[in-house]
């Protein structure tokens, strides 16, 4: 029985494969990445090839480092100090962006203080939605969706 021989990778392959493994010399390295800036489907064969580099990494034994993490994320005192701090800041911004609005709309705050408090909540609004679709948008050319530390 012979091999079969599957087809030879393409040069923008090859070129995603070297750009990977850090082979680009840096006029290469500037225009693969000029590139990837304006071809998808380019930037998406980096982020896949970056996917199965990770993935083979996760394949070695851990380092000492990553045991002495996972050992104290198991401690009790640990975990439940996280989740404790992080129901007390959502329960606390919660609160206080009640508070603002309700004074905003019913309290006897000055106006101009009205105003900089809602162009606040507001500037803290856009940032929160550009953060959140910036992550939506990347979220398909992270190598590291499929890794687990």
């Amino acid at each position: 029985m012979t091999p079969t021989n599957p087809r030879e990778p393409s040069r923008d392959e090859l070129l995603a494969m070297a750009f990977v493994d850090g082979e680009l010399d840096s006029a290469g390295l500037k225009d693969f990445e000029k590139r990837m800036a304006t071809e998808p489907a380019l930037a998406r064969e980096v982020a896949e090839l970056q996917k199965l580099e990770l993935l083979a990494r996760g394949w070695a034994p851990p380092e000492p480092k990553d045991s002495e993490w996972q050992r104290l994320e198991d401690e009790l005192l640990q975990s439940t100090g996280w989740t404790l701090g992080w129901i007390l800041l959502a329960v606390g911004g919660i609160g206080l962006g009640l508070f603002a609005a309700f004074e905003i709309l019913t309290g006897e705050m000055a106006p101009l203080l009205k105003f900089f408090l809602a162009v606040t909540i507001g500037g803290l609004t856009v940032l929160f939605l550009l953060v959140l679709r910036g992550r939506l948008r990347t979220l398909p050319l992270d190598p590291y969706t499929e890794v687990e530390r």
